[in-house]
């Protein structure tokens, strides 16, 4: 089984944030599943051309940039630069929506296709305005709430800003990588931005599917062969669960949120 991390939630990430080798089981496993399916990415490398102006052309060319953003989101939140993960987080989402709306192939995509080739922006409002026109009013607010959370990395709102943020004697706070130190950088941050990136990860590699650039076999093969047997066991039990057990009648060991599973 693979790390826990690809079904965890945020809430378990913020009450267990020192869950370390589960964190690195999921950091060889999210690098393994990325560079194949870049690998499989490069079969279209030399298939078109400069002037050519296609849907499967740019199609191709947003995927591309979207797999290197998430694989440069692993590596910074695996450096403990988070900022910089937090950061690409909306451009992911918004390069993937932006190739899933000109697949579309419809009129109105093709025109706007058309612009992006002329090198104008197409704003990401035109995909959900799509998706709101075609599938229905609770896929575009579900779409726009999830673009919404992940913009605040991008405006830096007050909380997204907290992530980089730690507080000392008296809740004074300080930045992290305070003194240049970076054993001060929050747990609780890395572990949430793991979570965030899980999802980001899981979403591409649906839309991979959806855009016809890789077969769905191909891509459960890929998953296959990148995830690991056996899963690295959790080192601490949340009071969530401990709660749990107690209802169950359970034996638990003490009564913390960092006693260790047994």
């Amino acid at each position: 089984m693979p790390s826990f991390i690809w079904t965890r939630s945020l809430e378990d990430a913020f009450d267990e944030p020192y869950e370390y080798p589960a964190q690195e089981q999921f950091i060889r496993e999210a690098e393994t599943v990325l560079t194949k399916f870049k690998e499989e990415l490069s079969n279209y490398d030399m298939q078109f051309t400069t002037t050519d102006k296609s849907i499967k052309k740019v199609v191709w060319m947003l995927v591309n940039d979207a797999s290197d953003s998430l694989k440069d989101c692993l590596l910074s939140i695996k450096e403990k630069r988070h900022k910089i993960a937090g950061k690409m987080y909306r451009d992911v989402i918004e390069t993937l929506d932006l190739a899933a709306y000109f697949n579309t192939d419809t009129v109105e995509s093709n025109k706007h296709l058309t612009k992006w080739y002329t090198d104008e922006v197409i704003p990401n409002r035109v995909y959900r305005d799509y998706v709101k026109k075609t599938i229905g009013e609770n896929e575009a607010k579900e779409k726009s709430e999830a673009y919404s959370d992940f913009s605040k990395f991008t405006h830096r709102t007050y909380h997204t800003l907290l992530f980089g943020y730690g507080a000392g004697v008296d809740k004074k706070i300080y930045y992290d990588g305070y003194k240049d130190n970076d054993i001060l950088i929050q747990p609780t941050t890395i572990s949430m931005y793991y979570v965030y990136l899980r999802h980001l990860i899981l979403i591409f590699s649906l839309e991979l599917s959806k855009l016809g650039l890789m077969d769905s076999l191909k891509i459960d093969e890929i998953w296959e062969g990148s995830l690991e047997k056996e899963s690295t066991p959790r080192r601490f039990i949340s009071p969530k669960e401990v709660y749990e057990k107690m209802k169950r009648g359970e034996k638990t060991e003490g009564m913390g949120r960092s006693q260790t599973k047994s």
